[in-house]
This record gives structure tokens, sequence and C-alpha cells, in this order.
């Protein structure tokens, strides 16, 4: 192996090793399902907490109520700022990387 290829692998195992792990799912005790289990309270607190904007809690109260059309509702209002919150960490982890790179590369000269 030449001294270019291998700088180039101990580059990308460092990178790997320093970059943040990113998971698509959350862990198994992250998730969290409705406080109440009787349909009617269920269907209730998932419609105050649709109007606190708090819309992923409500739909898992809506669904423990079997009202999968308020629901998927609920979910849907609750991807955007899911979405947006993930672009930005998704940013800072690419402007890390890059800043770590510009680093090694430094250091190999």
């Amino acid at each position: 192996m030449t001294l270019p290829a291998c700088r180039c692998l101990a580059t990308a195992l460092l990178l790997l090793s320093a970059a943040p792990r990113v998971f698509a799912d959350p862990p198994a005790d992250a998730t969290r399902s409705c406080a109440v289990k009787i349909p009617e309270q269920a269907r209730w607190l998932g419609s105050q907490l649709f109007e606190q904007g708090a819309y992923q809690r409500a739909g898992e109260c809506y669904q423990a109520a079997g009202d999968l059309d308020l629901a998927n509702q609920a979910f849907i209002k609750a991807l955007k700022p899911e979405s947006a919150a993930t672009e930005r960490r998704l940013v800072e982890q690419r402007d890390q990387a890059k800043a770590l790179l510009r680093k090694v590369a430094r250091g190999l000269h």
C-alpha cells in the first residue's frame, strides 16, 4: 500500500470513529404511548395535546383511542418540526466532519 493510500485510509477511519452516530429509529425505551388507556380519555387528551402543539403525543393518544384519522393528521403535523431539527443536526455534523478533515489534512502535511 502506498503512502497516500495509507493516509487516505487513516483519514477515513479517523473521521468514522469521530463522527457522531446517527440512528434512524429512537432506542426502544424512548418510544412513548398515551398516558391514558380508556378511549374517551385518550381522545380528550389527544385533543388537548394537539391544541398545545404536542402533535406527536397527540397522535399517540388518538391512536390509543382508535381514531386513526386524527392520529395520522397529528403525526403529519409532527413531521415538519422533526424534519427541520434533523436537517439542522445533519448540517452541524457535516460542518464538524469538514473541520475535522481540514485538521487531519493540515496534520499530514
